[in-house]
């Protein structure tokens, strides 16, 4: 039996990274079996994208401020995983292959150019870190993670959170978006100003998953800041949970 058939799932984590063991968490509690391995011992060992294809159902990039963010928020990641592994996220999708940017992660996402050149992630609208809930509304039904999700409460925390799109080429980047159904999720506030309310964007296979809030940290529905209103759901998953089990279904039904 091939390795990949027992569902597992490469969370990266790294210098500043700080999300890998709550990640993991959901990933396995949703059904995958799960290792945690730090971006440069996986560079040492040199894992090319055909292992991580041959092993592996789903990559996970986590949150946090990975390498200390000091060419810009993501940018060290996206450069390492770039030219350290030479890893090509589209190819690992084309494989069958699930990726989750969340937060920091989704800034390397953008770094690597996965949802095209038009477009950057920037400093809050505020300038400052924000950290509080939010509630999110998937769009169109094209990201395989979003299957059957409807509006949600998440927490998001950073300070670079901001969508930018190039004001040149705006309106066909958004034409490009619609096109192949790439805006999969916007806040209902704006709570970063974000450009159209984007919180997650998806690649054109739906299969790589781009998002700025944090499904990983509402899992269980103790999490929530109002879960006491409604003792008789302690027991509960979150909300959040749906998305990583949307995942192990497409994992499964790949293999």
């Amino acid at each position: 039996m091939s390795p990949r058939l027992a569902a597992r799932a490469l969370v990266l984590t790294g210098d500043g990274i700080n999300c890998e063991v709550e990640t993991a968490d959901a990933l396995r509690l949703a059904g995958f079996k799960t290792d945690i391995r730090h971006l440069n011992d996986v560079i040492a060992e040199n894992f090319p994208l055909d292992a991580l294809s041959e092993y592996y159902s789903l990559l996970a990039l986590p949150g946090g401020f990975s390498f200390g963010d000091d060419l810009a928020s993501g940018r060290v990641l996206a450069l390492k995983i770039q030219h350290g592994l030479k890893w090509n996220l589209a190819t690992f999708s084309e494989r069958g292959g699930l990726v989750i940017g969340i937060c920091n992660g989704f800034q390397a996402l953008i770094r690597m150019g996965v949802f095209g050149k038009d477009l950057t992630i920037s400093q809050n609208e505020q300038g400052k870190f924000v950290d509080q809930w939010t509630r999110v509304t998937p769009q169109g039904n094209k990201c395989v993670w979003l299957k059957g999700v409807g509006t949600i409460d998440l927490p998001i925390r950073h300070g670079e959170g901001r969508i930018v799109l190039s004001s040149a080429t705006k309106i066909e980047t958004l034409n490009r978006f619609e096109r192949h159904g790439q805006i999969c999720l916007k806040y209902e506030t704006n709570p970063n100003g974000s450009e159209e309310r984007i919180a997650g964007l998806s690649d054109i296979t739906g299969r790589i998953f781009g998002l700025m809030p944090h499904p990983e940290a509402f899992v269980r529905w103790t999490a929530h800041p109002d879960w006491t209103a409604y003792p008789d759901r302690a027991s509960s998953p979150g909300q959040g949970l749906m998305v990583f089990e949307n995942a192990y279904k497409a994992a499964r039904d790949s293999n």
